[in-house]
């Protein structure tokens, strides 16, 4: 699959008593442990304000815990320092981030600027080579014969179709995706599931918050659900039935 980096099987990701909270506020994260593997769909539930957005922006390393520990790939998590986050981990926000006025490839090829370089962004001069994969990996995910369209043209699966693209042209090791099917029907969210879950299988380990508790169960290989900040449930996919994950979610 082109954009997906070679990863070896095990933990990709390693959170360990991860704390976060603003200022003088209650901790919204309290004492966060668990591992994300390559080649495994991660999803975490939990009520609105639950803190799940709050982890998602700590593992990219744009926001800093009170304290904690995290790796990627055993390594520690690289943090933005003068702009520069961990190219590894790539990052789909919930509103997706795609610059709507802007063609559908110039958006993907933004995935590359770590490759590319700053100047050589701002003056155009993208390499041919990474046009030509960014059209691949457009073609790849049925959504090729779009690459020349604003994206503010397309529909909203179209568009989570070019942040997976975006995101995969860094060629990552791990994906964020932060309520990724949120504002979809359910016909176009089985489809961008389907997707995530090709995605996952190729190696990458992949980590998305949802709602919805259906298609967790049925794509994801582990669930975690956080309440209060705090992991309350963290278990493969196919042990845990609907009414568990509730349970777990309300308390």
């Amino acid at each position: 699959m082109p954009g997906v980096a070679r990863v070896a099987p095990g933990v990709a990701v390693s959170v360990r008593d991860l704390w976060f909270s603003y200022r003088d506020a209650a901790p919204i994260l309290r004492g966060v442990t668990f591992d994300a593997r390559a080649g495994e769909m991660t999803v975490i539930l939990g009520e609105s304000g639950g803190g799940k957005t709050t982890l998602l922006r700590i593992l990219k390393g744009l926001v800093m815990p009170l304290r904690g520990e995290i790796e990627i790939l055993s390594s520690p998590l690289k943090r933005g320092l003068m702009g520069r986050l961990d190219p590894r981990v790539a990052y789909i926000p919930q509103q997706l981030g795609l610059i709507r006025s802007q063609s559908v490839v110039t958006n993907v090829l933004t995935g590359a600027l770590a490759r590319t370089g700053t100047l050589r962004s701002l003056l155009g001069l993208m390499p041919v080579e990474h046009t030509e994969e960014a059209e691949a990996i457009l073609h790849m995910l049925g959504i090729g014969e779009k690459a020349a369209l604003p994206v503010q043209t397309l529909s909203g699966g179209e568009r989570q179709r070019v942040a997976i693209a975006r995101s995969l042209m860094q060629h990552p090791t791990v994906i964020l995706a932060d309520e990724f099917v949120s504002q979809l029907d359910i016909v176009t969210s089985r489809e961008i599931m389907s997707l995530a879950r090709d995605v996952a299988d190729r190696g990458v380990a992949l980590v998305m918050t949802t709602h919805e508790l259906d298609l967790a169960r049925e794509f994801a290989d582990r669930v975690i659900v956080l309440r209060d900040g705090a992991v309350a449930l963290d278990s493969p996919a196919r042990e845990v039935d609907e009414a568990a994950l509730v349970k777990a979610i309300r308390g």
